[in-house]
């Protein structure tokens, strides 16, 4: 049978936490899906969170495909230096809580760290920001650089943020290693129930996400950037309430008592 794909906090908290902590992140995928949909019907032919697609985009606007069949090079372009900024961001917060190391059998694993509500927190008032440009515009089409200089930038965070649990195939903004991982488990029978309901709940609730926000465009465009901020206002405050890291760690961090480490977790 070939190996499992290890979710390395299961083994070190108990399985309702990781439940918490796994619909959190499809609540996430959802908010994306919300802000996938508003940026590209709204601003013409670019993402806000799939860099992949936007460096296609570019290359279609460089070679000299203009809208409204091409995209507008300088909006993809905004999108992908302010998702790389907001990825760099997160690193100096993540970094002073140990967020860019290897886990080691001593330390303490936490299944959702502080720091992942602290950066996510900094998006929800870039996205707040977002709200307010958007609410005030006659016309949010005609903000597009700065709307989506926002929504990138806070894209960027959440996703380093993600990527910083450690949640095998899951970043809760880019879904492509989402979506390989899921068929290549399947077909190799090397993910359990646990991680198929998982990643499959991601990637729908993506879907879904994008249409509540095409729903909400046409008809509450004024309020459709509402809904994923109050939904990654609650994903904070339940990561605050259910997941907050109790005990301490060797080097005076609160966190979730280690196990001894494993190769293949059983439960994951």
């Amino acid at each position: 049978m070939p190996d499992r794909v290890v979710d390395r906090a299961a083994p070190h908290v108990p399985p309702a936490l990781l439940a918490v902590r796994d619909w959190l992140l499809v609540a996430l995928s959802f908010t994306t899906g919300i802000y996938e949909a508003i940026c590209f019907l709204t601003f013409g032919k670019v993402f806000t969170a799939a860099q992949a697609g936007n460096l296609v985009l570019l290359g279609i606007g460089v070679a000299g495909t203009r809208e409204p069949v091409g995209p507008n090079p300088i909006t993809v372009v905004i999108s992908l230096a302010a998702f790389a900024a907001g990825a760099a961001a997160a690193m100096p917060i993540l970094k002073a809580f140990n967020g860019d190391k290897e886990i080691e059998d001593k330390d303490v694993f936490q299944v959702w760290p502080r720091r992942v509500s602290i950066v996510l927190a900094i998006s929800l008032l870039l996205q707040g920001g977002f709200l307010a440009v958007w609410v005030t515009a006659a016309s949010p089409a005609a903000r597009a650089y700065p709307l989506m200089a926002l929504s990138a930038l806070a894209m960027g965070l959440q996703m380093n943020a993600i990527r910083s649990l450690h949640v095998p195939g899951v970043s809760a903004t880019a879904f492509t290693a989402g979506y390989i991982e899921l068929a290549s488990g399947l077909t190799t029978w090397s993910l359990t129930a646990h991680s198929v309901r998982r990643l499959a709940a991601t990637i729908i609730c993506l879907a879904a996400g994008a249409c509540l926000g095409d729903f909400m465009l046409r008809h509450a465009q004024t309020y459709a950037p509402v809904v994923p901020a109050i939904v990654i206002a609650g994903v904070i405050a339940v990561a605050l309430v259910a997941l907050e890291p109790r005990g301490s760690s060797p080097a005076g961090q609160q966190g979730f008592p280690v196990r001894q480490a494993v190769t293949q977790n059983p439960h994951e």
